[in-house]
């Protein structure tokens, strides 16, 4: 059955990225990750493995996933991938969910995350060679795409791939929705969700939403903690040009020594930058939200994501709210 070697393979998985006999392998492709991407430092890959086999490579999970979306019989499909490279082995989730819907995969990798992605890979088709994926330079014809990328990029692929089912990804990011009365853990957690990854994903919180009169002074005293980030050659850099780039232009600003915070109404904030926008009522709070609502990953806060978990997506936290694993055991 499709399920159990799925689950099989899962537990398999575990093992093998726990494995010291494997560690030299592991520590090759670390290596050739870092020199693929310069803000792939070892600590931000390291994190990144150490969810994927939190998050995707437990049992227990799988067991839970399929009793909410049980596993159908459907005919096995060919399903491109086009994966974007912004975080490592970011594509593992897309690539884990054609796996359990039964499909052979043909993956397009990015240029600045191929040497990890191709470690998992290489690493199922040891363990289970009956599950198929192909990494190619050129999607062949497929049944099927999911597509990461930007927003120009998502335009192209959406012509391109017109007459195929798809699900294709734009640029998103974000939000944190503070309502005065926030403690100095919840502080904490949100500074995680704004560091982690020096803010590369879409679920890192870009903005925070906050009331008209609301003193941002105790949140700024705990951001300027962080000052791992700085040790990042291209993070800093981005710190100091963005700051240079407000101070020449005469923008109001706040320079928390690691992080620039500037009232500004775009969603998506650059590296090493915090957006803010200050609501005057709860209503003019979910109207703003629902002008965004296409660019918003996530929303932390009170009544949502909770702080300090954005990273913590479970498996059933789709990108962009699409359910990927409906749309891939659905194609016909």
């Amino acid at each position: 059955m499709l399920k159990d070697r799925f689950i099989s393979l899962i537990a398999n998985l575990h093992i093998y990225f726990k494995d010291s006999s494997n560690k030299e392998k592991i520590e090759l492709f670390i290596e050739r990750a870092k020199n693929e991407n310069a803000w792939f430092s070892d600590i931000l890959i390291r994190n990144a493995m150490e969810a994927i086999d939190n998050q995707f490579f437990d049992q227990a999970i799988w067991d839970m996933f399929f009793q909410k979306y049980p596993v159908k019989s459907n005919s096995t499909k060919q399903v491109g991938l086009i994966l974007s490279g912004n975080l490592p082995a970011v594509g593992m989730h897309d690539l884990l969910m054609c796996l359990a819907a039964g499909h052979h995969v043909v993956i397009k990798l990015s240029s600045q995350d191929k040497a990890l992605m191709q470690l998992y890979v290489d690493a199922i088709n040891l363990l289970d060679s009956s599950f198929t994926i192909d990494i190619v330079e050129r999607l062949p014809k497929v049944d099927a795409v999911i597509a990461t990328g930007s927003d120009f990029s998502s335009a192209y692929f959406a012509n391109y791939f017109a007459k195929v089912p798809h699900i294709i990804r734009k640029n998103r990011s974000s939000v944190a929705i503070l309502t005065g009365n926030e403690s100095a853990a919840d502080f904490e957690g949100l500074a995680g969700d704004i560091f982690t990854y020096y803010g590369l994903g879409c679920r890192n919180v870009s903005t925070i939403a906050v009331p008209a009169d609301y003193d941002l002074i105790p949140l700024f005293d705990v951001l300027t903690g962080v000052d791992w980030v700085l040790n990042h050659t291209k993070y800093s850099n981005n710190y100091q040009y963005h700051k240079t780039l407000l101070l020449l232009n005469q923008v109001p600003h706040f320079d928390l020594g690691n992080l620039i915070v500037t009232e500004n109404e775009a969603l998506v904030s650059p590296v090493g930058v915090l957006h803010v926008h200050r609501y005057v009522s709860t209503e003019a709070l979910k109207l703003w939200l629902n002008q965004h609502e296409d660019k918003i990953q996530c929303l932390v806060g009170a009544n949502q994501i909770p702080f300090g978990q954005a990273q913590m997506p479970a498996l059933d936290d789709f990108a962009d709210g699409v359910n990927t694993y409906e749309f891939l055991v659905n194609l016909s």
